[in-house]
C-alpha cells in the first residue's frame, strides 16, 4: 500500500562505498534487486510510469540493457563489504522490477553470481522471485530453483483475456495458468499471484470468476490489489478523456469478494492485500520494520542503520553512470518517510511495534504521531474503525483494515 502524502524532501546524495558502524554479528538483511525491463508497460502500472519505453523494453543484448545489469553489479560490489563488515547477513533476498524474470538465464545468473559472492545467500530464509506468465518458462523456473529461490511470484492480475488486453498485459489467460504449472513442476511449492479488482467496469461476476479460478492452481499466496487510478498511467488518462466514475464502495465491495472467498477458501487476510501461508517475510520487512534492507539498482530504496537511500525511478541512464552513488541520503525518521510506513503498518495484523519503530528510524512512534500529516491521518482513522493505542505500539482493532484505510485514503485525498 502506498500514499501521495507529502513527499517533498531536502535530499542528499552519497557517493563511495557506505560508511556503517560495527554494531553486532547478527543483523539480518534484506537483499532487495530491481530489474527495471519489461515486455510491456501495463495501462494501470504505476511502478514503471517514469520509465521510458525504450529502457523499458530493451532487448537482451542492447547495450543500455548491458551496461544497467554491470552497473548493478558494481553496486552490490561497491557497498557489500560495509555491510558486511556492519554485521549484516542476508536474510531474505527479493528480485523485482520491473519484471524480474525478463532477464535471460545467463543475466540471471550474472546478477546472483555477483550476489553470491558476496553474501551467504544458502542461509536465506526465502528468495523470492517476480515475474509475469509470458516471461517464464519449465526450463527458467528450474533454472531459478537451482539457484536457490524459494519462492515465485507471477503478476497474472486476471485471467479475463478482455480484461487483459484492456490493461495491457503482455501474456494470456492461457499462459497465466501454465506459468503457475510450470513452477509448480519445477519445485516451486510457495507460490503467489497477484490479481487486481474493482476497475470501475469491472463486475463482481467477473472477480468472482477470476477468484475462483485462481483457486484451482497450486498456489499458496494470493496478493489481491484494489485498482489505483495513478496520475500519470494509461488508465488515468483513458478515464478522464471518458468521465467514468471510480467508485470507492464498488472497489469495496470487489475486495471483501475476493477476500471472502479467498479466506473461505482455506487463505487467511494477514495484511491488507495479502492472503495465504507462509507469510511474505520481504513484504514483512517493509510493512513491519523487520529487518533493515538494501535495495540495489534504480528505482530501489534502502533502511540501512537509520539512514533511507535511494535511486529514483525512470532514471536508468543516471544510475549506469553513477552505480556506486545514492541519489537521496536521509535520516529515516524525518515526517515524509514515516508517513509512508505507518498506513503500511496498520494494514497488517499487528500493527506497529513501538520498539521496533524506534530501532529502524532513530524516531519514536510517539513523536511520529504528532507530526501535522500523520496525526491528521490517524484522526481520520479513527473516524472510520478504531485505532489501538498502547505502551507496544499502534494497531487497528480487529474489522475490516482494508474498508477503513481505503476510506481514510480518499477522505485524505491519497492514493492507497
Amino acid at each position: 500500500m502506498t500514499t501521495e502524502a507529502t513527499t517533498a524532501v531536502t535530499t542528499r546524495a552519497t557517493a563511495g562505498a557506505l560508511s556503517l558502524p560495527a554494531r553486532g554479528t547478527d543483523r539480518p538483511l534484506l537483499l532487495y534487486v530491481n530489474i527495471p525491463f519489461c515486455n510491456s508497460k501495463c495501462h494501470f502500472c504505476d511502478w514503471v510510469v517514469d520509465v521510458p519505453v525504450s529502457d523499458l523494453r530493451l532487448a537482451p543484448a542492447a547495450p543500455r540493457r548491458v551496461d544497467y545489469l554491470a552497473a548493478l553489479c558494481t553496486q552490490i560490489r561497491t557497498h557489500a563489504p560495509a555491510l558486511r563488515a556492519a554485521g549484516y547477513r542476508g536474510e531474505v533476498m527479493y528480485w523485482g522490477g520491473g519484471t524480474a524474470t525478463v532477464l535471460t538465464a545467463a543475466e540471471i545468473e550474472q546478477v546472483h553470481a555477483c550476489l553470491a559472492a558476496e553474501f551467504d545467500l544458502k542461509a536465506l530464509a526465502e528468495a523470492t522471485i517476480e515475474g509475469s506468465p509470458e516471461s517464464v518458462d519449465l526450463a527458467k523456473l528450474r533454472l531459478l530453483r537451482d539457484l536457490g529461490f524459494d519462492r515465485v511470484s507471477l503478476g497474472v492480475q486476471s485471467f479475463d483475456e478482455t480484461r487483459l488486453r484492456r490493461i495491457g498485459r503482455a501474456h494470456s489467460a492461457g499462459q497465466a495458468v501454465r506459468s503457475v504449472e510450470d513452477a509448480h513442476a519445477a519445485g516451486f511449492d510457495n507460490i503467489n499471484i497477484d490479481l487486481i479488482v474493482g476497475f470501475p467496469d469491472q463486475s463482481l461476476a467477473e472477480v468472482e470468476q477470476t477468484v475462483r479460478r485462481a483457486l484451482y492452481l497450486p498456489v499458496n499466496h494470493f496478493s489481491v490489489y484494489s485498482y489505483r487510478a495513478t496520475e500519470g498511467t494509461v488508465m488515468r488518462r483513458q478515464i478522464e478523456r471518458s468521465g467514468t466514475a471510480i467508485e470507492l464502495e464498488h472497489q469495496l465491495r470487489s475486495y471483501r469478494l475476493a477476500g471472502d472467498m479467498l479466506s473461505a477458501a482455506g487463505h487467511p487476510e494477514y495484511a491488507v492485500s495479502y492472503f495465504g501461508a507462509p507469510r511474505c517475510l520481504a513484504d514483512e520487512a517493509y510493512y513491519r520494520l523487520s529487518m533493515d534492507w538494501i535495495g540495489f539498482g534504480t528505482g530501489a530504496n534502502s533502511l540501512i542503520n537509520q539512514r533511507y537511500l535511494l535511486n529514483g525511478r525512470g532514471r536508468m541512464r543516471d544510475f549506469t553512470s553513477r552505480p556506486a552513488e545514492f541519489e537521496v541520503d536521509l535520516p529515516a525518521g524525518v515526517p515524509s518517510l514515516t508517513v509512508q510506513w505507518l498506513p503500511r503498518a496498520l494494514g497488517t495484523t499487528e500493527g506497529i511495534d513501538a520498539a521496533t519503530f524506534q530501532r529502524r528510524t532513530g524516531t519514536s512512534l510517539r513523536a511520529a504521531c504528532e507530526e501535522p500529516e500523520l496525526n491528521a491521518f490517524l484522526t481520520r482513522v479513527n473516524e472510520f474503525g478504531r485505532l489501538v493505542v498502547d505502551r507496544d505500539g499502534i494497531r487497528l482493532a480487529d474489522e475490516d483494515r482494508s474498508d477503513v484505510l481505503s476510506r481514510t485514503f480518499a477522505a485524505m485525498g491519497w492514493v492507497s
